[in-house]
């Protein structure tokens, strides 16, 4: 994601630049027929008004554009958790296996079958709810 979001930098021109805030317009450039879109990016929240940022907590292609025009690493930007070592920490503890079902407890509950749950064998809409008007 990081990378692709990188190649459309080149896409995009920023404008109207808040030092004090570290914020900056971005416009997109248009491309096959789409409009001109303007995103507001502020480095210091670590936002954008597209919200990919604010998704993954990974910069996207505007929030880049804006780093590189404060002399940002916008790989410095995205949430640690990405990180190498986050997710090497992440796998590096032992996990149990599951024990056989001999050794499971039981339940302190009584699993009951409800035969007015009905389960839908088909897709779309049931056709017994559908609501008829004058073109039927």
């Amino acid at each position: 994601m990081f990378i692709s979001w990188q190649q459309k930098t080149i896409e995009h021109t920023v404008t109207k630049y808040s030092h004090s805030q570290q914020s900056a317009s971005v416009i997109t450039r248009r491309q096959n027929g789409h409009r001109i879109n303007t995103h507001v990016v502020k480095i210091a929240n670590r936002e954008c008004s597209c919200g990919k940022w604010n998704q993954f907590s990974i910069p996207c292609s505007h929030a880049q554009n804006v780093c590189g025009a404060y002399n940002i690493s916008a790989a410095s930007m995205v949430k640690d958790y990405y990180d190498l070592m986050a997710y090497n920490n992440t796998y590096s503890k032992h996990f149990e296996s599951v024990q056989s079902e001999d050794y499971w407890d039981d339940p302190n509950f009584q699993l009951v079958h409800d035969p007015t749950i009905r389960i839908s064998t088909c897709s779309g809409r049931n056709p017994t709810t559908r609501i008829h008007n004058e073109m039927d």
